[in-house]
């Protein structure tokens, strides 16, 4: 009987959650920016896979923020964020939001093998280190490296000693943050790892043995990739390449049981959000599906505009139409200006009779007593010289109605733009008795 009004007002109000979606969507990509969620998922990701407490993600240049854990210097994940593959994916001073797999795999095998570097290459390391020092350098730098130098013929190949210099020289490095001691260390160290496939896999094997000593979960690791790739490698195939192969396949694994994390995450910023801006703006459903029902134009201006409507081809995700938060905040308002949709909250201005600016103060919260002899506090909000009171607030059980419907939005913007849109177009279609003549001819 009233199908069609029905279907109407459903449109309307799909096309009011895909712009509070898209809204949304672009404020979280805002304060994910700003606060670098992602990398700071990201890197907590790394240290749970590599069996690593986890710590607030800082900068990469940056060692000399919080004390550190005993074994810090030797941190797997430090040295891969410090590897050349891994800081050319970020801004100078930022952790990475995204690694690709393979590139994870690399680094991820040189930090072991650097973790495996016996005594005399440390040695050689150091001393082409402390070559390599500009002569303004105060003495205390040199003497340390001296000292260090020293200790590291002492030591030989034993594991034990070998983690215990390495850690020694990642704390002498970080009482000095402004020369990048330990990332000229690391980069030395990689010049020295071995290049044949035999040599890798035998400097992978020394360093996992060496990370008994400080992460044993992930010497267990490394030696079951290691395991399974001479186990299952074929006639002609590379033990190396398989041992890689192996170490992608369980980054994207576990990047895949992440992004679940992270979305269920995602979910609940998406509803404050939404509940937040619903509330400012006074984004109420009942209200908009009354109005709605009540105008047949106002139903049909949204109709013809909902047809028309496509989602943005860029990936909002990425960020980059994000300027900040004042930019969602433009858009927001130009397209439910545009669409002439009822919302908003309304402020008219008290009449003469009641308010003088003169005398009278506007305040929203007014005092019982007189604030001077010939003036008064007035209930109100002060907006270009006049007091402007709230005039569309709901009366008794109106507010409930009200906070109901705003509920309604903000649990609607969770599910998303694409959710809403693929609804969107199936009711267009169903409205129009089957699919436009264009898209059947896109089809074939």
């Amino acid at each position: 009987m009233y199908l069609e009004e029905l279907i109407e007002v459903t449109i309307g109000l799909i096309l009011v959650y895909i712009v509070m979606s898209l809204t949304v969507l672009q404020f979280q990509e805002w304060i994910s920016g700003l606060l670098d969620k992602r990398a700071i998922f990201l890197e907590d990701i790394l240290r749970k896979m590599l069996a690593e407490k986890s710590q607030t993600a800082k900068s990469a240049d940056d060692s000399s923020e919080k004390p550190t854990p005993k074994h810090q210097g030797l941190s797997i994940v430090s040295r891969m964020y410090n590897h050349p593959l891994i800081r050319s994916l970020s801004r100078q001073g930022k952790r990475p939001s995204y690694i690709p797999a393979d590139k994870f795999a690399l680094a991820l095998f040189d930090a072991v093998m650097t973790a495996g570097t016996d005594s005399s290459t440390i040695q050689r390391t150091l001393v082409e280190l402390k070559s390599n020092l500009p002569d303004a350098v105060i003495n205390e730098v040199k003497l340390g490296l001296d000292e260090l130098i020293e200790t590291s013929k002492e030591i030989k190949d034993n594991a034990a000693k070998l983690a215990e210099l390495q850690n020694k020289i990642y704390e002498f490095a970080r009482k000095f943050p402004q020369l990048k001691l330990g990332e000229m260390f690391d980069a030395l160290l990689q010049t020295k790892l071995p290049t044949k496939d035999d040599e890798i896999i035998k400097q992978l094997k020394t360093g996992a043995g060496n990370l008994i000593v400080y992460n044993p979960e992930l010497r267990q690791t490394i030696d079951s990739l290691i395991l399974q790739a001479e186990t299952y490698v074929k006639r002609g195939e590379s033990i190396l390449e398989l041992a890689r192969t192996n170490a992608e396949n369980w980054f994207n694994d576990t990047m895949d049981r992440a992004s679940g994390w992270y979305k269920r995450n995602a979910q609940k910023w998406a509803f404050g959000l939404g509940l937040g801006l619903a509330l400012i703006f006074n984004v109420d459903t009942v209200q908009i599906a009354t109005e709605l029902w009540r105008q047949p134009l106002l139903r049909q201006s949204l109709v013809a505009a909902a047809e028309d409507f496509q989602l943005p081809e860029t990936d909002l995700s990425s960020g980059e139409e994000v300027a900040n938060a004042q930019d969602a905040i433009r858009q927001l308002r130009s397209t439910f200006t545009g669409l002439n949709i009822p919302i908003g909250w309304t402020f008219e201005p008290l009449g003469v009779d009641t308010y003088d600016p003169v005398y009278d103060r506007c305040t929203l919260f007014p005092r019982a007593e007189s604030f001077q002899e010939d003036g008064k506090d007035v209930f109100g909000l002060a907006i270009n010289g006049q007091c402007k009171v709230w005039s569309n607030a709901p009366q008794g059980w109106g507010f409930v109605t009200k906070l109901i419907g705003i509920l309604v939005t903000g649990l609607a913007t969770v599910q998303g733009a694409p959710f809403w849109f693929q609804i969107l177009q199936k009711i267009i279609n169903i409205r129009s008795t089957g699919t436009k003549p264009e898209e059947k001819a896109l089809k074939k």
